[in-house]
């Protein structure tokens, strides 16, 4: 999400924080203004906008726009909702019914097609997968290694580090998921280290905001989530389950190939 980048300026040039304070300032103009607009308006130049655009991840500024359109008439939507003892039990259940199908496919938007393919075929040629996860993850990796196990697929789950395990496991062998909404879970980052220093393949399945998990491990799949708190938690629980599913689907049909 464009705003979660946006959060933390620090990261950013003196100028690129320019052009963060304006979007902050006037969020709708982005909607119509162009890349030479901008650089006008942040004081900045064209070329700094462009720069800004590809370091949080898009091809350009025409990109960018596109995605900021879009996810500004989402975020504008929400906030026409104001919880209050008015709100009958209907506008909730409509509600929660638009923010999962919204979760959904952000969630399929944040898919890597090729790191998807990378690692279907990984584990199709593994013995065992191993998820490690904590706090409210971990049943929903529980969940996963039953679906899994149904498929003949050794797959079990950990919600902490056992390093008598990690040391006397096969590393060719074993492909081990390591979750973490926030990608700062730091008994998260400490498994996915050992992980790796046993040269074990790694998939992170962590925040598109936050990098340190995904950085160590050798592929990622990102979570989606907004900035409304009442429905945070909701939203990273279903994008975790929406990942989690399609791969447990993938495995179904190339099993069946």
């Amino acid at each position: 999400m464009i705003h979660q980048q946006l959060a933390d300026d620090s990261k950013f040039t003196f100028q690129e924080q320019a052009i963060v304070a304006f979007i902050r300032e006037f969020p709708e103009s982005i909607l119509e203004l162009s890349a030479k607009d901008l650089a006008s308006a942040s004081y900045t130049s064209a070329a700094t906008v462009v720069r800004f655009c590809k370091k949080l991840g898009f091809k350009g500024y025409p990109d960018f726009q596109l995605k900021y359109v879009k996810e500004y008439g989402k975020l504008y939507n929400q906030k026409k909702l104001t919880f209050s003892t008015s709100l009958s039990n209907l506008d909730v259940s409509e509600y929660v019914s638009s923010v999962y199908i919204d979760t959904i496919q952000e969630t399929k938007e944040l898919i890597n097609k090729d790191t998807l393919n990378r690692v279907i075929n990984l584990l199709c040629h593994t013995k065992k997968i191993d998820f490690y996860a904590s706090d409210i993850n971990f049943p929903r990796v529980q969940s996963a290694c039953i679906k899994l196990n149904n498929l003949n697929i050794h797959a079990q789950a950990f919600n902490s580090l056992n390093e008598f395990y990690i040391s006397s496991t096969n590393a060719r062998e074993t492909i081990s998921f390591v979750i973490s909404h926030s990608g700062k879970n730091q008994t998260m980052i400490d498994i996915a280290y050992k992980l790796r220093k046993r040269n074990s393949k790694t998939i992170a399945i962590t925040s598109f905001v936050e990098k340190d998990l995904s950085l160590i491990c050798n592929e990622s799949f990102y979570l989606y989530y907004s900035s409304n708190d009442a429905f945070s938690a909701l939203q990273y629980g279903l994008s975790l389950e929406y990942i989690l599913d399609m791969i447990y689907s993938c495995l179904v049909v190339k099993r069946r190939l």
